[in-house]
């Protein structure tokens, strides 16, 4: 990743707002053909203010997503929720398509709390961000993609209900192949709870200082909220919290030359000394430590 902008190693994540690929007017859905980009693959550290779907036909290289190094082959999928942090290498021309959808979007296909455990690879609680196909898999769910990319290019009425249909199709067809799909029976109250304040924690993790305030937000008590929590996922909500403050912290740490110090204050902690003890606590490594272990470039 040499030819990355200083921004960038000096922690200055770009972050895409809305999907480049759109055109002008309000960006909803699009899809491209990786072999139409000549800016793609994006070797550079970057996120995604949308959900992004990279179908790789063709490809052979490394994805770097959050603190993760991940194999990019033939027959691939990988699955980005909003704000995740990656870059992806290929050494031979990628073929393949991009998909982007906006939370707008997102909402519509799944609009209750429990409706994304359809779909493991974006619920928050249980995310795989990648999927190996096989090549009869990878062929048979071609036709979808193709039907969605004409939709896209014609715009006839009623053209998004078409790729949302399709889209809802393919994603519940991959997620038959995850090992960890939600179970028959379905969620349970303390499971939707559980799901909606992972959910909550992701978007308000600097904003919260209490587990008070999350109950507040979802309007149970703060030992409802607990309860459901440790139930669905044998963590306490404060140690949920916690978690996310560290992922976030493992993302500038292996990801960027920032200070650890900056990187404690961008985490509202105001204590670099206690940021490290934290840190370690939560980890069993010093920031330097786990810096020095997974900050490489793409190979």
């Amino acid at each position: 990743m040499s030819d990355a902008p200083s921004s960038i190693r000096s922690g200055e994540f770009p972050v895409f707002e809305t999907s480049d690929f759109a055109g002008e007017g309000s960006f909803f859905f699009d899809l491209v053909r990786l072999e139409d980009r000549d800016d793609i693959p994006r070797g550079f550290l970057h996120r995604h203010n949308y959900y992004h779907l990279l179908w790789m036909t063709r490809a052979s290289g490394t994805h770097m997503l959050d603190f993760a190094h991940l194999e990019v082959r033939d027959h691939s999928v990988f699955f980005l929720s909003p704000g995740q942090v990656h870059a992806w290498t290929s050494s031979v021309k990628p073929h393949g398509y991009v998909l982007n959808f906006s939370t707008d979007f997102f909402a519509r296909m799944f609009p209750r709390a429990d409706d994304v455990a359809r779909v493991p690879f974006y619920d928050p609680m249980r995310g795989n961000s990648c999927l190996y196909l096989s090549q009869d898999r990878h062929d048979d769910m071609l036709p979808l993609l193709a039907e969605m990319e004409r939709e896209v290019r014609d715009r006839q009425p009623g053209y998004r209900d078409v790729v949302q249909a399709c889209l809802l199709i393919l994603l519940t067809r991959l997620g038959r192949l995850c090992p960890d799909r939600e179970p028959s029976g379905g969620a349970g109250p303390h499971q939707t709870l559980a799901r909606r304040f992972f959910m909550l924690v992701d978007s308000h993790y600097l904003r919260f200082e209490t587990v008070g305030q999350y109950a507040e937000a979802l309007c149970v008590s703060e030992r409802q909220l607990n309860d459901a929590v440790k139930r669905a996922m044998g963590r306490t909500a404060s140690q949920v919290v916690q978690e996310r403050v560290v992922l976030e912290a493992k993302r500038w740490l292996s990801n960027t030359e920032l200070g650890i110090g900056e990187i404690a204050y961008r985490l509202n902690i105001d204590d670099p000394a206690y940021f490290a003890r934290f840190f370690k606590k939560q980890t069993g490594l010093t920031p330097g430590d786990f810096r020095r272990q997974h900050c490489r470039p793409l190979e």
